[in-house]
């Protein structure tokens, strides 16, 4: 997109580019100030104009509206309209222009349309919004903001507006790309867990490319342009230690995007290291994406009982050039190994699925069940009685989100572990959560080589208090969502989630 001004400084000539004649129905309209410096003239309700484009390209313009179809879009001439309609933006949106139709609708292009909307509104927060399709669904496209005027590209044609869907402390523009790692603990006790997130996967994609929260038909956030989705777990080897219930691996799947599919129905042998889904995409589409997600999530129970799920998070994100070293001085995996995966622009939600603290280690031999530095220690409570030393501190996970963006707002860390239900809330207390004696980690005088369960759900099993994960989140510069797992539905947990994304790639400010 970063061409769209250059390009569209060719406009003048392409108009005479065009194979048949121009026509515009203009009004009594008149300039619109804009915030940007610049104005723009909005063309009045009914306005509308056609020209016919063939393969050499042309353009057309109504007012300061301005589309440029490039040489080699179209593959012969079509009657290209423009129309400035009635129509009201969905209810949770607010127009800074009308809703303009592009005809013929559903035409596709070869190569990028490219447009300038004029509009009257805040150039800060300004969005272009697309329906996908020939649908009612508006989506965010990538848009920035020359005199008056909101520029973007398409692919297609359909319907269009510039506006936000901000309400309140709004920040930027929408944003259509998100970006979502599950970081998911695949140890023996979690498969209750796993199925309760894969039974989500459906509703969760179903809002993100509809943007209806609530299941009512309408519109609450801009759909997303593009969903990627991909999957690591907690196991990252024992330092090449021998440990029970681990394999002797020095790195384990080293946070990795899971390629493999579970022995369910439904599900490939393997798949690529993560699934897209963008608007526009054929019918079929929504449907592969969810059993790609829910086949490389759901990633069993043969992991390693130390679970280093903020290490697995971090090298699975974190580009090779970042000073940040993982186990043997390796480095993070986002532009090698997972590399296609995360976007720079995107937003990008994290959510770490769990049901013990976090172990990720700074000292191997932690795991070392014969270490003459921790061999006195119950090889289940090292990363208890030894986090102070044998531990990264919180701060590296902490500044290691913060790095991903240049805004922190677009990192999003979403926990699903084991704090209590009665703990969680849209705005969570961290001092209070943190306090609670559920949330003590002390040995349990029932089963001294254990933890106490922080919850304990019937028919599902034991949770034990996440304080390093809390606190990733507490300190956390970006949004943060806290959920329990120590529930049966994962309904909640997936709303919780949902929300705060919808906020952020709406354009919100952090509360």
């Amino acid at each position: 997109m970063h061409g769209i001004g250059r390009r569209l400084g060719v406009a003048v000539a392409l108009l005479t580019m065009a194979c048949g004649p121009t026509h515009h129905t203009t009004g009594d309209a008149g300039p619109r100030e804009t915030g940007d410096s610049g104005t723009s003239t909005i063309p009045p309700e009914g306005a509308s104009a056609s020209a016919t484009v063939g393969a050499s390209g042309g353009a057309l313009t109504l007012g300061d509206l301005d589309l440029v179809i490039p040489p080699g879009a179209l593959e012969s001439d079509v009657e290209i309209t423009v129309t400035v309609t009635s129509e009201a933006v969905p209810g949770s949106f607010t127009g800074f222009s009308p809703v303009y139709r592009f005809e013929p609708a559903g035409t596709t292009f070869a190569a990028p349309v490219e447009v300038r909307l004029p509009f009257a509104g805040d150039a800060d927060t300004a969005s272009i919004f697309w329906t996908r399709g020939e649908g009612e669904t508006f989506v965010a496209l990538p848009t920035r903001v020359e005199s008056g005027q909101a520029l973007t590209e398409t692919s297609h044609f359909s319907r269009a507006f510039v506006g936000t869907a901000c309400t309140g402390s709004c920040c930027g523009r929408a944003n259509g790309d998100l970006d979502v790692l599950f970081m998911v603990d695949n140890s023996n006790s979690m498969t209750e867990e796993q199925a309760s997130l894969a039974s989500q996967i459906p509703r969760m994609a179903e809002v993100l490319a509809t943007g209806d929260l609530d299941g009512d038909g309408v519109q609450d956030f801009p759909a997303l342009n593009s969903l990627r989705a991909g999957s690591v777990s907690s196991d990252m080897g024992t330092g090449g230690y021998t440990v029970p219930t681990c394999a002797a691996s020095d790195f384990g799947d080293d946070g990795v995007l899971s390629t493999d599919g579970q022995p369910e129905p439904g599900c490939l042998a393997s798949y690529p290291s993560y699934a897209e889904l963008r608007a526009g995409d054929p019918p079929g589409s929504d449907a592969a994406f969810v059993d790609q997600v829910r086949c490389t999530a759901v990633l069993g129970t043969g992991g390693c009982g130390f679970e280093q799920q903020l290490d697995a998070t971090l090298k699975a994100i974190t580009p090779s050039t970042s000073p940040l070293t993982f186990h043997a001085g390796t480095r993070g995996h986002a532009d090698g190994a997972n590399a296609g995966f995360l976007r720079a622009d995107s937003v990008l939600a994290t959510i770490v699925l769990t049901d013990e603290n976090d172990c990720s280690a700074s000292d191997p031999e932690l795991f070392d069940p014969s270490s003459p530095t921790y061999g006195s220690t119950d090889l289940n409570l090292r990363c208890f009685a030894h986090e102070a030393g044998a531990l990264h501190p919180i701060t590296r996970y902490v500044d290691g989100l913060r790095a991903l963006r240049s805004d922190p707002g677009d990192v999003i860390f979403a926990l699903v572990a084991g704090v209590p239900t009665d703990l969680v809330s849209p705005s969570p207390d961290y001092a209070a959560m943190l306090a609670d004696p559920r949330m003590q980690e002390q040995v349990d005088p029932a089963n001294p080589s254990r933890l106490q369960p922080s919850c304990d759900v019937p028919g599902r099993g034991l949770a034990f208090p996440p304080t390093r994960l809390v606190e990733v989140a507490r300190d956390h510069a970006g949004p943060s969502v806290v959920q329990s797992i120590c529930q049966d539905d994962f309904t909640a947990v997936i709303d919780a989630i949902l929300s705060q994304v919808a906020r952020r790639v709406s354009g919100a400010c952090e509360p």
